[in-house]
């Protein structure tokens, strides 16, 4: 579970951006925006561990070359909806939804990653948050103060790889003034048996020192939105809840993708569509769950739908052509509604 987020957080923030070259081959299954076990009523939510002091958080701790001590500027991500002090020189790479600010010095690095996740938090988040936060019993729960009242519930990392591989030493999940649901981790290499304790207390201060930004995510009020990528523009009715998160784009495809604020921590739905000369493999995971008729920027197309623990899936491209470009979309979400209402939205959609 671990080495998954670790891998979907560094994919998500060195993917290439629209102005880049496609690769010949793409392959544009989503991944699940929020890759944590969906609760069982039956199995008792882990307790959360002890706090750390708040004596222990104002000393300096150090990780490998890195010293909480060298925290100084605000370093800003997500387009400004997430702030974090963190060491200087850090390189933000990533995009709006996902990004991570990154140091490298005398052989180890260390990251602090940030991520929508599109979904908002209940009565429950806390709750949830703890048992996401266990991953499974191989970290530790715990409830840390951030800035200006954030309270942050994430896992440290119990034991240590040995190895020089970068690991998440922490992870956890918070909510903005909107009960919108961000994702927080600190990410460190050549962690030991020697420095996972200090190394924790490194990460616990990384995460004590963020804080949120002004900018607001913008969901759909239901009127008309025309976005133009590339050199298609696409034209949508943007319903409650829904937002067009990302898009790209080159001479010989257009796409988008949009996000559904469902409620954390299973109510996340991804839809992205598009035109494309060339459209690759398309597919979403998990196994057959039947077919569906549709239509896709007035192509006849069939969709193909999956289903996993947890997940429910489609996707599609078109045999025929509208110009010279096919129709082609796929779905993930944590529910077969979620996914019945993308397929539905996608089919409402239009281009030219």
């Amino acid at each position: 579970m671990i080495r998954t987020l670790g891998v979907l957080l560094v994919v998500a923030c060195t993917s290439p951006t629209a102005t880049e070259t496609r690769p010949a081959t793409p392959t544009p299954t989503p991944a699940p925006v929020a890759p944590v076990p969906t609760p069982v009523p039956s199995v008792p939510l882990p307790e959360p561990a002890a706090p750390i002091a708040a004596a222990e958080l104002a000393k300096d701790h150090s990780c490998g070359s890195f010293s909480s001590k060298q925290f100084s500027s605000d370093v800003a991500m997500l387009d400004d909806r997430f702030r974090v002090k963190f060491v200087p020189g850090a390189k933000v790479e990533g995009s709006n939804a996902s990004q991570r600010a990154v140091v490298e010095k005398g052989g180890t690095s260390v990251f602090v990653g940030a991520r929508e996740l599109y979904m908002e938090g209940d009565a429950d988040f806390a709750k949830h948050a703890t048992k996401s936060a266990s991953f499974d019993g191989g970290y530790d729960p715990m409830t840390i103060p951030a800035r200006d009242g954030v309270s942050i519930v994430a896992g440290f990392l119990k034991t240590a790889p040995g190895n020089s591989e970068l690991v998440a030493v922490a992870h956890g999940w918070f909510l903005n003034g909107t009960k919108d649901v961000l994702d927080v981790a600190v990410f460190a290499s050549n962690i030991t048996d020697t420095n996972l304790a200090e190394c924790r207390l490194f990460a616990a201060k990384a995460i004590a020192n963020v804080t949120l930004g002004p900018r607001k995510l913008a969901f759909g009020t239901g009127a008309t939105v025309e976005t133009k990528v590339s050199y298609a523009t696409f034209r949508y009715v943007l319903p409650a809840n829904w937002i067009q998160s990302t898009e790209m784009g080159i001479h010989d495809f257009a796409r988008m993708t949009f996000r559904y604020r469902g409620v954390y921590p299973t109510g996340f739905t991804e839809l992205q569509l598009g035109l494309d000369s060339h459209p690759g493999d398309w597919q979403s995971p998990g196994n057959p769950d039947g077919t569906k008729a549709g239509k896709l920027f007035g192509l006849d197309v069939t969709w193909t739908q999956t289903k996993g623990t947890g997940i429910a899936g489609a996707w599609t491209v078109s045999k025929d052509v509208r110009k010279r470009d096919h129709a082609v979309a796929s779905v993930i979400s944590g529910s077969a509604a979620g996914r019945d209402a993308a397929i539905k939205f996608a089919d409402s959609i239009t281009a030219k």
